[in-house]
C-alpha cells in the first residue's frame, strides 16, 4: 500500500474527509446567498468561522459544526432535512455525530421567537446546555460577524455591540472552563475597538 493509501485509512484522514464533506454541503446550501454587503458570497462566513474554530483549538467536531452552523437558519427547509441526513451518515462515532447536530441546533435562532434579542438569548441558553464546543463556535461566529459589521452603519453596529455584550457575559465562564479564553479575548478586543470608533 502507498503512503497516501495508508494515510487515508487513519482517523485523521477520515476526519478531514468529513470536514470536506461538511464544507461542500454548506457551499451547496448557501449557493446564491450573500453577506450583508451583497457582494461577498455567504459561504465565506462559515469558512472563516470553521477556520477560527480550528485556530482556537476546536476539535474536528467544532470545525464541522462551524461549517454547518447557519444551514438550518438561513437555508430552505429541504436543506435542514439534507443536513440532518448528512450528519447522521458521517463516518464518525455516534457521540460525535450527536454533538455536531446539537451544536448546529443550539446556534440556530428560532424564528418562532419574536424579537432579535429574545432569539439570541434563547440561543445562548441552548448553547450553554449543548456540548462545550458550541460556545467556541458561537464565539468564532460572533468574531467574524463583528469584523464584518465594521463596514455597516453606526446604528446597526451599536445594536450588534450591545448584543455582543450578552454573548460575552453568558459565555465567558464556559469559555474559561473549556480553555476558549483566546477566542473570548479576541472577541472582547474587537468589540472594544469597534466601540472606540463609534
Amino acid at each position: 500500500m502507498s503512503p497516501l493509501a495508508d494515510f487515508m485509512t487513519t482517523e485523521p484522514a477520515r476526519r478531514l474527509l468529513v470536514i470536506k464533506t461538511a464544507a461542500d454541503h454548506a457551499s451547496r446550501a448557501h449557493k446564491g446567498q450573500f453577506r450583508k454587503d451583497r457582494r461577498t458570497p455567504y459561504i465565506i462566513h462559515p469558512a472563516r468561522v470553521a477556520g477560527l474554530a480550528g485556530i482556537f483549538n476546536g476539535s474536528h467536531v467544532a470545525v464541522i459544526a462551524a461549517w454547518l452552523h447557519d444551514v438550518y437558519e438561513d437555508c430552505s427547509p429541504e436543506w435542514l432535512l439534507k443536513t440532518d441526513a448528512l450528519i447522521a451518515g458521517f463516518p464518525l462515532p455516534e457521540d460525535e455525530r450527536r454533538d455536531i447536530a446539537a451544536i448546529v441546533e443550539a446556534l440556530t435562532k428560532k424564528n418562532t421567537i419574536k424579537g432579535k434579542a429574545d432569539r439570541l438569548s434563547d440561543s445562548l441558553d441552548r448553547i450553554l446546555d449543548a456540548p462545550p464546543e458550541a460556545s467556541l463556535v458561537k464565539l468564532c461566529d460572533r468574531i467574524d460577524n463583528l469584523l464584518d459589521s465594521a463596514d455597516r452603519n453606526g446604528r446597526f453596529t451599536k445594536r450588534y455591540l450591545a448584543s455582543t455584550d450578552e454573548v460575552i457575559e453568558k459565555l465567558s465562564v464556559r469559555a474559561s472552563l473549556y480553555r476558549y479564553d483566546a477566542a473570548l479575548d479576541i472577541l472582547v478586543r474587537i468589540r472594544d475597538s469597534n466601540l472606540k470608533k463609534l
